[in-house]
């Protein structure tokens, strides 16, 4: 079984609106036709959010999400302030997720659906619109060579897979996130419902429902996957598939002196071993450790941004609490004003 993350590159049309403006920056709501091939009904349009600051600026970062919806009002917000600190900030909206649910499901859930041609084309669909999210930005002379990508969870997993396709990304943050999806499947909270369908009798032909005979071919099968090339690794087929979409397989081939990863220590979303599993396929990158839960750090994502100041090389604007003081923007009056 196959994986293809290619598409017809071409110039992008889009349609777009200011939808909020501040001191320092202005919010582009951007939508385009999705250069995937097969997206699900209700998945079309990628959705894009633009925060420009008002000043030129030689500096862009993308936010990528995780699963859902509740999360992604959280970057937004960051949004604000990245932009007001004179970084481009870009956020799109994920296949499956959010405003971009497809028809009969809810916010995520296909990308850890049970079955590996679920997984496949939504895995596939998301890491198209990343990429040609980043062709749109530079076909808009945004997109700078000093930039930086953050991926909390599952936009971490994507990440992973993006920037060893695409060498357009510089620096790499992983937020909490992690890898080995059998772990993820068969051990996380999020994922109960896959395990409710495999008591209700769903199979699959790649016997994702046996735990333990996924867990010894993923430990069997693992040093081989470390030594493919790319292209090795999506059209393999002496591996087992799920290897496709798996963040473990594709860490050997990003620059680790250029990825951070930030780790929370009592994250109860996703297991142990997922994520020791994927910072020990990331030896060499900058690790920390955080006294956090999976979404605790949530509230408090002004620290995150200025780490992400710092990665770009923005030392003087270090500190946004002038920019935060400045700004006074609450949750409330941004979605409802």
């Amino acid at each position: 079984m196959k994986i293809d993350f290619s598409y017809n590159k071409r110039e992008i049309n889009s349609v777009e609106g200011y939808i909020l403006k501040g001191a320092f920056y202005r919010c582009n709501y951007i939508r385009f036709k999705s250069l995937y091939r097969n997206p699900a009904a209700g998945t079309e349009n990628v959705e894009l959010y633009s925060f420009e600051p008002k000043k030129p600026t030689n500096t862009s970062v993308m936010l990528l999400h995780g699963l859902g919806s509740r999360n992604i009002k959280f970057l937004l917000w960051m949004g604000t302030h990245l932009a007001s600190a004179g970084i481009h900030c870009s956020i799109p909206v994920l296949p499956g997720n959010y405003t971009r649910v497809e028809h009969n499901s809810v916010s995520g859930r296909s990308f850890l659906f049970p079955k590996l041609e679920v997984m496949f084309r939504f895995w596939q669909h998301a890491v198209i619109d990343i990429l040609a999210s980043i062709d749109l930005l530079e076909q808009k002379g945004v997109w700078k060579q000093n930039n930086c990508a953050m991926g909390y969870c599952l936009g971490g997993m994507l990440l992973s897979i993006v920037a060893s396709i695409d060498k357009r990304v510089n620096q790499l943050i992983f937020m909490t996130t992690g890898g080995h999806l059998p772990k993820i499947i068969h051990e996380s909270p999020a994922t109960a419902f896959a395990r409710r369908l495999f008591k209700d009798g769903l199979n699959d032909i790649h016997y994702l429902n046996d735990k333990d005979r996924l867990y010894e071919t993923y430990s069997r099968q693992i040093n081989k996957v470390r030594e493919m090339s790319l292209l090795e690794i999506m059209t393999g087929e002496t591996t087992h598939p799920l290897f496709k979409i798996d963040p473990l397989s594709y860490a050997h081939l990003l620059d680790k002196s250029r990825v951070t990863f930030i780790d929370a220590l009592f994250d109860e979303t996703l297991p142990l071993g997922s994520r020791t599993s994927l910072y020990k396929e990331m030896k060499g990158a900058t690790r920390y450790i955080m006294p956090m839960t999976h979404v605790s750090w949530l509230p408090f994502e002004r620290f995150l941004a200025q780490y992400i100041l710092f990665k770009v090389n923005i030392t003087d604007k270090w500190s946004l609490k002038q920019v935060t003081k400045k700004l006074k923007i609450d949750m409330d009056s941004f979605f409802n004003g």
